[in-house]
C-alpha cells in the first residue's frame, strides 16, 4: 500500500513538473524584456548624441565655437555616438539576411524603377 502511494505520487508530481514547464520558463521572457528596454534606451542616447553633434556643428556655423573647440567636442562626441552604436549592434539580433553581392556584369546594368516598370 505504501509502495503504491509513492508510486502515484511521484506520477502526480511527474504530471505537475511537466504542466507547469511553459510556466517556469518566464525567465527568458524577462530578459527578453530587459534586453527590449536597454536597446530602447541606446537608442534614445543615440538620438540624443546625434543632436548634440548637430548642435555643435550649427555652435561652430554660428560662431559660438572657435575651429579647434568645434574639432575637439565633434570628436568627442562622434567617439560616444559610435560607443553606443557598437553596445546597440551587440544587442540587436543578428535577424537581417546578408545581402548577397551583385555580379560584375549586373553593376553596370541601368535599373528600372517602379514608375517605368508599369508604364510598359
Amino acid at each position: 500500500m505504501f509502495i503504491e502511494f509513492v508510486l502515484i505520487l511521484a506520477a502526480f508530481l511527474l504530471v505537475v513538473w511537466i504542466v507547469s514547464a511553459p510556466l517556469r520558463g518566464g525567465h527568458i521572457e524577462q530578459a527578453e524584456r530587459r534586453e527590449a528596454a536597454e536597446l530602447a534606451e541606446l537608442e534614445a542616447a543615440k538620438e540624443a548624441k546625434y543632436r548634440e553633434i548637430r548642435d555643435a556643428e550649427m555652435d561652430f556655423r554660428t560662431g559660438k565655437l572657435s575651429k579647434e573647440d568645434h574639432r575637439v567636442m565633434d570628436r568627442e562626441l562622434r567617439a560616444e555616438a559610435i560607443q553606443l552604436l557598437r553596445r546597440i549592434d551587440s544587442l540587436e539580433p543578428a535577424t537581417s539576411a546578408p545581402v548577397a553581392p551583385v555580379a560584375a556584369d549586373e553593376q553596370d546594368k541601368p535599373r528600372e524603377d517602379a514608375s517605368s516598370a508599369t508604364m510598359r
